[in-house]
């Protein structure tokens, strides 16, 4: 979970470090006080874009930089340790940067990273709930998406998605038989190009030892030369002997150890460099030069370099479109009994597909029943008591996702109909059907930071403080984060801030500080009844007291 927030001069944010707790906390403050600033800050962390006129206005550069806290069992320790990320004191430092020349910097614990890591790390730990995420729910397409987040089964997932590729390509070839058009002059053109590859007889590896070998051949001459010039001067300057006459003329001298020492250092030099002017001598006379073997790699290297310019340019690529020619002449050759072969292996993929897909949907259908039970308690506690909440399936031919179209259906209202929630369900009726559904949801999630933004927006009173506590009720298991001009949402929050915006000579400014019970109290009555008089205060302390009994 988040534990420390710094930002420094973004857009209206000056200078701004908040030590964030967890439970549930509440940001409150007049409209274009800058409440959102903050959620947006937590969005850069999570890998949005950040960009060069998000930078306060006389700075250079906008900083915002987030400390995160995990246990280590968590998923995001598990994708670290896979890239080679050593995480102390499961504790992620998430660093973002942008300067007014237009460079960016992303930073994990001081080491740089892709932005698209950072969004694979971080949408493990946090989850941003706006308005837009609450009119995403319209486009019936989320829903699949919705469920299947709800199964905790990604291995089946991928078997779906897998197989449906798989099916997709044996249908591709399938067609291209069945399309293909060709004549005699296309069947002598294949054959002419997969007989040049076969004849070319290539090994992986083979041009870079080739090359080697060309290198060490051609490089003969200079090696050559340079092992004479050493002989000569070894012998016949006589170089070797010289080290055997010092060490016997210096055994003359008796009755000195260190000369004697000496002596035998020069001895044993001596025979060193004899063995060694050997093996020199041994190597020079075993050199050859060929140059008819120099001619044929040369010839070889060249083949090899015009059959690769000419089918792919590496041996990959030249093998898979040997691969290719050969299934086409095969195709034009054989080619009812090719659309019989690919007939069957189309089927199978395809029976393949369908036999997941169905073990895909039973999964779904019954976590569905499950989903539609707790979802449907959710919506109670927020207040729509009559409504019913149902998840459609329609069968469909299939695609990536399985053979299901996956709708969520609802009635708001007593003896209305089931409908999808674009036809039947208001702009706050929406808000908390998304709520309800993310409290369920976030039981059996991985993420630990949870921030709602304003999605209280168009209700009030009993509603709101519903609300309130639902997310309330979310902060028991992960931490919450709420931009809201609710007092209710406010009063169910365990801590709350006050964002305010200041107008300097030059500057506006925007301030966060956290408030203590009573300034907390004063703020809670001015955001229910715009008063701070006895009863309005005394209204404001009932209403906390009420939302965090």
């Amino acid at each position: 979970m988040l534990k420390e927030l710094y930002v420094k001069d973004f857009i209206l944010i000056d200078e701004v470090r908040i030590n964030v707790n967890d439970d549930m906390s509440a940001f409150t403050g007049e409209t274009g006080a800058g409440k959102s600033l903050l959620m947006d800050a937590i969005g850069i962390l999570k890998g949005e874009r950040f960009f060069v006129d998000m930078i306060r206005q006389g700075c250079k550069k906008a900083f915002i930089e987030g400390v995160f806290t995990c246990s280590h069992t968590h998923p995001v320790i598990q994708l670290l340790h896979d890239h080679g990320y050593d995480v102390q004191d499961e504790m992620l430092i998430i660093t973002r940067e942008v300067h007014q020349e237009g460079k960016s910097y992303t930073r994990l614990n001081q080491r740089m990273i892709s932005v698209s890591f950072l969004k694979e790390l971080m949408n493990l730990l946090v989850d941003i709930h706006s308005q837009h995420d609450t009119h995403q729910l319209l486009n019936s397409q989320s829903h699949s998406a919705i469920l299947d987040s709800f199964l905790h089964d990604t291995s089946l997932l991928i078997d779906v998605k897998t197989s449906y590729k798989a099916y997709q390509e044996q249908k591709k070839e399938l067609d291209q038989i069945l399309h293909q058009d060709y004549t005699e002059d296309d069947l002598e053109f294949f054959t002419y190009q997969l007989n040049e590859i076969d004849h070319a007889c290539l090994k992986e590896d083979e041009l870079d030892e080739l090359q080697q070998q060309l290198k060490q051949l051609q490089s003969y001459e200079k090696t050559y030369n340079s092992l004479q010039k050493a002989l000569y001067l070894l012998q016949d300057q006589q170089g070797i002997s010289t080290l055997y006459e010092a060490s016997k003329q210096l055994q003359h001298i008796q009755y000195d150890e260190t000369i004697q020492k000496i002596s035998d250092q020069f001895m044993d030099l001596y025979y060193a460099s004899h063995d060694a002017f050997d093996q020199l001598k041994d190597y020079a006379s075993s050199l050859s030069y060929d140059e008819d073997q120099i001619q044929q790699l040369q010839d070889r290297i060249q083949l090899i370099q015009r059959i690769y310019r000419k089918y792919g340019g590496t041996y990959q690529n030249v093998m898979e479109k040997r691969d290719t020619l050969e299934r086409q002449i095969d195709s034009i050759l054989y080619r009812q009994d090719a659309i019989k072969k690919h007939e069957v292996l189309c089927k199978q993929a395809y029976e393949t597909f369908t036999q997941v897909s169905l073990k895909l949907r039973k999964k779904r259908k019954s976590f569905a029943k499950k989903l539609e039970q707790e979802v449907s308690m959710q919506l109670k506690d927020l207040e729509l008591n009559n409504a019913k909440f149902k998840v459609n399936f329609e069968e469909i031919d299939g695609n990536a996702q399985g053979m299901d179209k996956i709708q969520f259906l609802v009635s708001m209202n007593k003896g209305e109909t089931l409908k999808n929630l674009s036809a039947t369900a208001s702009g706050g009726e929406l808000s908390r059907f998304m709520l309800g559904l993310k409290c369920v949801m976030q039981q059996y999630q991985s993420i630990e930071t949870v921030i709602f933004d304003e999605i209280d927006t168009g209700v009030s009173g009993k509603v709101a403080f519903a609300i309130g506590k639902k997310m309330q009720e979310i902060a028991k298991y992960c931490q919450v984060f709420c931009v809201t001009h609710s007092a209710a949402v406010a009063a169910c929050a365990k801590h709350q801030y006050l964002v305010e915006k200041q107008q300097g000579k030059k500057y506006t400014t925007t301030s966060i500080q956290k408030l203590d019970e009573s300034k907390r109290i004063e703020l809670l009555a001015q955001l229910s009844s715009n008063s701070t008089s006895v009863s309005a205060l005394q209204a404001a302390k009932e209403l906390l007291y009420e939302a965090n009994k």
